[in-house]
């Protein structure tokens, strides 16, 4: 048996009771229709020999700033844990409820935000109640599942199109939480590719909840999901036409329960994690903007036609009542040092590929897991080689996150050196 330490692994149910408005499609006219796979929360506990950490993840689009602050600040306040030590993740599945502000069809619901603070402390307490002499285990594989969908045109620019060739991280890895007889009792599994094969009106977890609902057919305890830097990274299922088609229900299983069985089959050639020496540390630093629109390019959005500019240059003025538009958007980094040979980088936003990557390169020979969409989903956060090209995640989406611009192309460089800067202060 590995050294011991405290593990607990809990999950709830968080699906709404009533129709509500969905977010992240633009083109839904009304609210939800039904359920095709209820959502869940689910948490993990680790409490090493100095430090603790408490792991939470949700079948959502993500958190904003001030949700994650919330959350993070009560769930301080009732365990004794630092916000720091706290990390919120989502799966960013595009089925599941509207419940903080973004530049979408419909409203947020309150209601349900308030319910959701509350189911996320319930299941981080139930994880630390649960919590038992165990340890973890590390498996990677690969997969082929996803693909870039930035695929550069004649015109110097991209399309939004399947891009076999672009960057992609194929990592696939779990996280295997363990008794003391070394029984499994939960996972956490991490992969980078957008949970967006299906759209429409039903509530649902995509590609992750039919993964996790299969690793836990096999192993009977909860199975959890996060996604790793999958900014440009979407599914791809088999099409004539050689683009993005809609899976059916059965082919979007199908994709789940393969990665479930890649994921299962890599336990056989796992690494023991000395996790009692686990430590976290984080850090908010500025991501800069481009240039902030003018006062004038704010009026020109409000005459365009696309309502979305419309909405967006009406709440940039309103901001402008009150003091200018800021030039810097705050991101969250954290990073859970499981050992001296295993890590996890948290990163807010929608993070792409390339930087994942890159980030992996920086702290080799450490093995490093990426995940992004946790605690602030701030917007894209495009790698430097993508701003020649531009597109949606560089330029075409930021006023859908409420943001003045988007980022500035440095942003890449910012990020990897924050993250150095934590992986030496724990040397």
């Amino acid at each position: 048996m590995v050294e011991s330490v405290q593990v607990g692994v809990a999950q709830h149910d968080i699906t709404p009771d009533d129709s509500i408005w969905l977010v992240g499609y633009g083109d839904r006219d009304h609210k939800s229709e039904g359920i095709y796979q209820r959502l869940r929360s689910g948490a993990i506990y680790i409490c090493g020999t100095t430090q603790s950490t408490l792991i939470i993840t949700a079948d959502l689009i993500g958190f904003d700033l001030a949700f994650a602050a919330r959350a993070k600040a009560i769930i301080s306040e009732l365990t004794g844990l630092l916000p720091e030590q706290i990390i919120l993740s989502a799966t960013h599945t595009h089925c599941a409820p509207f419940f903080y502000p973004w530049v979408m069809p419909g409203s947020p619901d309150k209601a349900y935000a308030n319910r959701l603070i509350k189911d996320l402390v319930s299941v981080g307490l139930a994880a630390i109640k649960s919590a038992q002499p165990g340890n973890i285990l590390f498996s990677r594989c690969s997969s082929s599942f996803g693909v870039n969908r930035r695929l550069p045109n004649k015109n110097g620019g991209v399309d939004f199109a399947p891009n076999p060739d672009g960057p992609i991280d194929r990592d696939l890895d779990t996280l295997w939480m363990i008794d003391k007889s070394e029984r499994t009792i939960g996972t956490l599994t991490f992969y980078g590719c957008h949970p967006t094969s299906l759209g429409g009106y039903l509530i649902g977890g995509d590609y992750p909840g039919y993964l996790c609902r299969e690793i836990e057919r096999e192993t009977n305890t909860p199975a959890l999901f996060a996604t790793g830097c999958a900014g440009n990274i979407r599914p791809w299922y088999p099409s004539n036409e050689g683009g993005f088609t809609r899976p059916t229900f059965e082919q979007l299983e199908s994709a789940g329960k393969k990665l479930a069985t890649d994921v299962l089959a890599s336990r056989k050639n796992h690494r023991k994690i000395r996790a009692s020496d686990m430590m976290i540390t984080g850090t908010f630093h500025k991501l800069p903007y481009a240039d902030v629109p003018t006062s004038e390019a704010l009026h020109a959005a409000a005459a365009s036609k696309d309502i979305r500019l419309r909405e967006w240059a009406e709440i940039m003025h309103l901001h402008l009542e009150n003091g200018p538009l800021p030039a810097h958007c705050p991101q969250e980094i954290q990073l859970l040092k499981l050992d001296n040979e295993h890590q996890v980088v948290f990163l807010g936003g929608e993070i792409l590929a390339e930087i994942g990557l890159r980030i992996k390169q920086t702290l080799n020979p450490t093995t490093t897991i990426t995940c992004a969409y946790s605690n602030g989903l701030i917007g894209y956060v495009p790698s430097q080689s993508t701003y020649d090209l531009g597109g949606y995640e560089v330029s075409g989406s930021h006023h859908l996150f409420r943001r003045p611009a988007p980022f500035h192309r440095d942003v890449e460089q910012l990020i990897i050196e924050q993250v150095q800067l934590l992986s030496k202060s724990f040397n």
